[in-house]
Order: structure tokens, then sequence, then C-alpha cells
């Protein structure tokens, strides 16, 4: 999966002119905790947070200073944000983007296109909701945790049987180092003959550990 499918193209940005108190106001307004900075030809130049603006004004999130608000009404974005944000592009993996937001502890990405045009913004809620759907979640039919070996005809095995009883595989996730030869399958199916399916997998040496129709165990 890439960025693309993923990111949100509905954005809130802002201009390095524009105050401090502006973004401040910005960020309020919509419920967001970083907003990018662009320029007249919407080229992200930086990108400023709510942390950007506590780090310079501590007092300015409390009002608790006027002296402070007048100083971040003088202010400009372009002061105090950070000019050399990481991005990432539409066609960056979103596996990628993961591993980077992890690493750097952030929470959310500019996306820019080929000539630094800011195209997009990828967030921690966006991975999550792209993870919920590789594994079906909230989806109807079946949840089957299975342990089979790792030898190739053992998933083929498997997957024969879905055929055979016409099962529709909506998500399956593989954990390869589950065992010694081993490995766990966890995969959410959908279909007319999961109980006849179920019985097959048992007679062809699988180990089911967990069944879930909808939302309850079996």
């Amino acid at each position: 999966m890439f960025v693309r499918l993923w990111m949100t193209t509905e954005l809130i940005t802002i201009g390095p002119e524009q105050s401090v108190v502006e973004a401040q106001h910005c960020m309020q307004d919509n419920r967001i905790r970083r907003i990018p900075v662009v320029d007249a030809e919407g080229s992200l130049v930086g990108i400023v947070s709510q942390r950007d603006i506590l780090n310079f004004l501590p007092s300015i999130l409390d009002g608790s200073s006027s002296g402070a608000s007048s100083l971040a009404g003088s202010t400009k974005v372009g002061d105090i944000m950070a000019c050399t944000p990481m991005c990432v592009n539409p066609l960056t993996p979103l596996e990628t983007v993961a591993q980077l937001m992890r690493q750097h502890k952030i929470g959310g990405m500019p996306v820019v296109d080929d000539n630094g045009i800011l195209v997009g913004i990828i967030t921690e809620s966006d991975i999550f909701s792209a993870f919920m759907e590789v594994l079906g979640a909230g989806g109807d039919g079946a949840r089957i945790e299975m342990i089979i070996g790792k030898e190739s005809r053992a998933l083929y095995t498997v997957m024969d049987i879905f055929k055979r009883y016409d099962i529709f595989v909506q998500a399956i996730t593989v954990h390869h180092d589950f065992g010694e030869n081993k490995r766990l399958l966890t995969i959410r199916v959908r279909g007319e003959e999961l109980d006849g399916m179920i019985d097959a997998l048992r007679r062809s040496g699988a180990q089911i550990n967990r069944i879930q129709i909808g939302t309850e165990p079996l």
C-alpha cells in the first residue's frame, strides 16, 4: 500500500509570513497539532507544531501573559517553524512511513510531489486506518488463528480448502517466527460453508487456536 491511498488531501496550511497567533488559533479551531507551511506557489517550506509554539512562548497556550500574546502576534510562523521537515512521496510505501514515524517519534508527515508541492499529509490515524483494513477489522465472517508448518505446501493446502468450500479471504497475516518449523496464520474469511471448511482444516493437520464469528468467539 502506498501513501497516496491513505493520506489526507483536504489540507489546512499557513504561510510563513502569518503570525504565531494565527497558527495557534488555526490549530485550536481545527483541532490539529501541526500545520504545513507553504509559499504562494504551494511548495512546502516548513511545518509548525503546537510544540514549536510551546517552546517559543509557553504562556501563550494558557493566555497567562499579555506580553507573550503581543510578542506572538508580531512573530511570524517562518521564525519558529521547522524549515526542513521530514517528507514522503505519494508513492512511498505505508510501512516505510510507519517505520519513520516510530524511529523519529513524530505523529505526521507532509506528502510532497516530485516538484516539492504539498499534496497531502499522512498521520498516525491514517496508518491505524490502513492497518485495520489490512486485517479486515470490523468486517463480517470469521477470524481464524491457526498454526501450520513452514513448508510451502502447508499454506497451499489451506488455500486449496478455501477454494473447495468457496471461501472468500478478506485478509491474511503470516507470523513466520512463531516457532521451530511453524508459522501462525491469522485469517479473516467469509462464506456459506464455514463449518465444513473448519472441519477440513482440522483434518488437514492445521492446529486451530481460535475461531471468532463476527464478535463472538467459538
